[in-house]
């Protein structure tokens, strides 16, 4: 079970760094469809994981990794933008998430840009 929480938890932060890192994402059914992506990729990975019997081993670590590395493809092609661009075609092109765009994603995620929490993720973004 620490499995579907591991993954999600880890899907979920994927997921909100892009919404932090790109804040000009449009819809209210994408981010919908895809946190219920991410709980059954985590489900689904539990479930095979007890089906092969994987152990703690490297494969388990390996599907883990697979399921968040399916995430982090899906959201960076995927997310719709006001600019018609997703974020990896927008990093493609030498746009870079600044410390502005952050502030504006932590807004729109319902988090004090202000805060102290804010503050360290700001810290990762340049001026």
């Amino acid at each position: 079970m620490t499995v579907i929480i591991r993954l999600m938890a880890a899907g979920g932060l994927v997921y909100a760094a892009f919404a932090v890192a790109y804040p000009d994402w449009v819809g209210s059914v994408y981010p919908a469809m895809t946190l219920s992506l991410v709980a059954g990729g985590a489900v689904g990975a539990w479930f095979l994981r007890r089906i092969l019997d994987l152990g703690d081993g490297r494969a388990a670590l390996g599907l883990e990794l697979g399921v968040v590395l399916a995430v982090f493809l899906w959201v960076g092609f995927t997310m719709p933008q006001k600019s018609g661009k997703a974020p990896f075609t927008q990093w493609a092109e030498g746009a870079r998430p600044r410390r502005d765009d952050a502030r504006r994603g932590l807004a729109r995620l319902g988090v004090d840009p202000g805060g102290a929490a804010a503050g360290l993720v700001l810290a990762l973004f340049p001026r």
